[in-house]
C-alpha cells in the first residue's frame, strides 16, 4: 500500500513552465507543498480524523513552505492545489449540500468565496490517511515529495519547515496551558523558541479567538485566498515581558495595532477603548480612532483567552499617553 501511494505522489500532475525555478524542476510546486502542509497538520495532531478544511491554519502552514522557495517575491494561491488535487485520485472534495453537480461541473476555483460556496472540505483515501498517521510511513511519503519535486539544495530547508511546524504546535499547546494559570506579567522562564515559532504560535491562538476580527473596530478582512488582515498584538510588549500568554494579546487591525503600540489608544481593564488626548479631534481622518472612544471591545468567547486586566493596567500606565 505504501508503494502504491509513493508512486501516486511521484506522478502528480504539475504545470511545467520556465516561469518556475530550477529548484522545482521548472514545475509548479503547489500540489507537493499542499500535501506537505497537510502531512504536518496530521503529524502534530491537528488533523485527527480524515477531513481537511481549507483553514487559515492550513494556509499558514503552506505559506511557510512557499516562502522557503520564493520568499515574498511570488504570490501563492493555495486554493488552487486544494481544488486541483481532486484529479490525483486520492484527494476527494466534499461538496456543500445540494452542490454535488455544480462542483462536478466546476473547472476552476480561485477565491475563498467560490470554494466555501461549493466545498466543505476534502478527504483522503482512508488507506493514505492511515499511512500519514504513522511517523515512519509519513516520513517516507514526505521524502518522496521532497526528493522528487525539489532539487537537493532545498531538501534541508524543507525539512527545517516541518520541524518549525512541529515546534509551533508544541509552543501553542504550552501557551494554552499557560492561559489556564494565574497571569504573570513576566513568565518564570523565557520561551526556548525562535521568533517565527513564537510569533506564529501566539497568532495561531489569539487571532482565531477573536474570529479574525479587530477587537476595536470589528473589521474582518479576508483576502480572496483566505488570509486574514487581523494581527496578534502584545499588550505588554514582548521585548519588555517575554510573555506570549494569550491573555497578553489582543487581535487588532493594522491601524489600531500601530496606535495601540504608540500609546495613542489603550484598552481599560473593563474592556473599554480609551483615546489619548494627544489625538487631535479636529481632522476628519482621526474619526477612525475617535469614533470608538469609550466603546466596549469585542472579546473572545472563551473567557480564559480574554485580555488580562493586569496586562491592560500595565499598558495604561507605561504605554498609554495620558497627556
Amino acid at each position: 500500500m505504501l508503494e502504491q501511494y509513493q508512486q501516486a505522489f511521484e506522478k502528480l500532475k504539475l504545470s511545467p513552465s520556465q516561469a518556475w525555478p530550477e529548484s522545482t524542476h521548472f514545475r509548479a510546486p503547489y500540489k507537493p507543498l499542499m500535501l506537505l502542509a497537510v502531512s504536518d497538520l496530521i503529524a502534530v495532531g491537528t488533523l485527527t480524523y480524515n477531513f481537511i478544511e481549507y483553514s487559515e491554519l492550513l494556509l499558514e502552514t503552506f505559506d511557510r513552505y512557499w516562502r522557503i522557495i520564493f520568499g515574498l517575491t511570488k504570490f501563492a494561491n493555495p486554493i488552487q492545489p486544494f481544488f486541483y488535487l481532486k484529479s490525483e485520485g486520492f484527494w476527494h472534495l466534499q461538496a456543500q449540500p445540494g452542490m454535488q453537480q455544480r462542483l462536478a461541473a466546476t473547472k476552476d476555483i480561485k477565491t475563498i468565496g467560490q470554494l466555501n460556496q461549493l466545498v466543505v472540505g476534502a478527504t483522503l483515501d482512508q488507506a493514505l490517511f492511515e499511512l500519514l498517521q504513522q511517523p515512519t510511513t509519513r516520513n517516507q511519503l514526505c521524502q518522496t515529495l521532497v526528493q522528487h519535486y525539489f532539487t537537493p539544495e532545498l531538501w534541508p530547508a524543507l525539512g527545517m519547515i516541518a520541524q518549525i511546524n512541529t515546534e509551533i504546535f508544541d509552543y501553542s499547546k504550552l501557551l494554552l496551558q499557560q492561559s489556564q494559570r494565574k497571569f504573570r506579567e513576566i513568565p518564570a522562564t523565557d520561551a526556548p523558541y525562535q521568533v517565527e515559532v513564537r510569533s506564529s504560535a501566539f497568532r495561531q491562538i489569539v487571532v482565531p479567538s477573536y474570529d479574525y476580527c479587530c477587537a476595536i473596530c470589528g473589521i474582518r478582512i479576508i483576502t480572496p485566498e483566505g488570509r486574514s488582515a487581523a494581527e496578534a498584538a502584545h499588550i505588554i510588549p514582548w521585548s519588555r515581558s517575554y510573555n506570549d500568554d494569550p491573555r497578553n494579546g489582543v487581535a487588532l487591525c493594522g491601524l489600531h495595532h500601530w496606535v495601540f503600540d504608540q500609546g495613542l489608544l489603550t484598552i481599560t481593564p473593563i474592556y473599554k477603548v480609551q483615546i489619548s488626548p494627544l489625538v487631535d479631534d479636529q481632522p476628519s481622518a482621526n474619526q477612525a480612532l475617535l469614533a470608538f472612544a469609550r466603546q466596549a471591545i469585542q472579546l473572545p468567547k472563551q473567557a480564559h483567552l480574554c485580555p488580562d486586566p493586569v496586562a491592560l493596567n500595565w499598558h495604561n500606565q507605561f504605554v498609554y499617553r495620558k497627556e
